[in-house]
């Protein structure tokens, strides 16, 4: 397979609305970096950029049915998604918000035959302690250190990601992307001093999602999501979409 960057440099339009986000991942004790960039797609007049969507499936390795599905959805999609991972080994993943639906379809794969659905649906900020119980309880102090943030009142609303009927995680939405920095004060204290060290790095970014594994994860890791409009420049791995995300955020939307 071609590198992440250069198959999704297809995608490219330097005219029109497109997004990339990227993610890190921990735990008390872990810290993983995950190098699963996603580009999220907006319509142009003809939409070409769904179009060339489609080609870029058919040559990634995506099942028929699964193409067939994104193709269908062309005409009524708001907008569409692909993540790409640099590993092979892991799963790619497209994303398809049409008008009228409330939720996200999601479609995770590995191999040309097969697919699994998720689901993204949206709760404003009345259901975040209802959607709270879902939370891995080995979570549940990061989840309850966030509250207590002095931030915590840009919070606006929660998606929750579901697979088979199965809440998989609960991802608390931030649109006025504030500063790493205040989670990172607040989590200090129940992050072992190796994790918070790979953590620090980050905290002038500013942050888009916070997602908490659910009951469901026998590993559960809380993720930040860091996202960048792509405009004239787009980047060429993963070190550089880091440095861009440094200084975009007066372009992010």
């Amino acid at each position: 397979m071609k590198n992440t960057y250069e198959l999704l440099r297809t995608l490219h339009r330097k005219d029109i609305k497109q997004l990339m986000e990227w993610s890190i991942q921990f735990s008390r004790d872990e810290f993983i970096s995950r190098y699963k960039p996603t580009i999220y797609l907006y319509p142009d007049g003809q939409k070409e950029t769904f179009k060339s969507l489609s080609k870029l499936l058919k040559s990634v390795g995506t099942s028929k049915r699964l193409v067939k599905i994104q193709e269908e959805s062309i005409l009524t999609a708001m907008y569409q998604g692909i993540r790409i991972p640099e590993s092979e080994g892991d799963y790619k993943c497209l994303y398809i918000h049409e008008e009228d639906h409330s939720y996200i379809h999601s479609y995770r794969w590995k191999d040309e035959e097969n697919f699994d659905r998720y689901f993204y649906r949206f709760g404003l900020n009345n259901k975040v302690e209802q959607n709270s119980s879902f939370i891995h309880p080995d979570l549940k102090e990061f989840y309850h250190a966030l509250k207590n943030g002095k931030e915590y009142n840009r919070l606006f609303g929660n998606w929750v990601q579901e697979n088979k009927d199965s809440v998989r995680e609960i991802y608390l939405s931030f649109p006025s992307k504030p500063t790493l920095k205040w989670i990172l004060d607040s989590f200090q204290p129940i992050l072992t001093d190796e994790v918070y060290a790979h953590l620090a790095p980050f905290k002038d970014l500013h942050i888009k999602n916070i997602g908490f594994d659910s009951v469901m994860e026998r590993n559960p890791k809380v993720t930040f999501y860091f996202s960048i409009s792509l405009s004239d420049y787009f980047p060429v791995d993963h070190t550089e979409l880091v440095r861009l995300t440094s200084g975009s955020f007066h372009k992010t939307t």
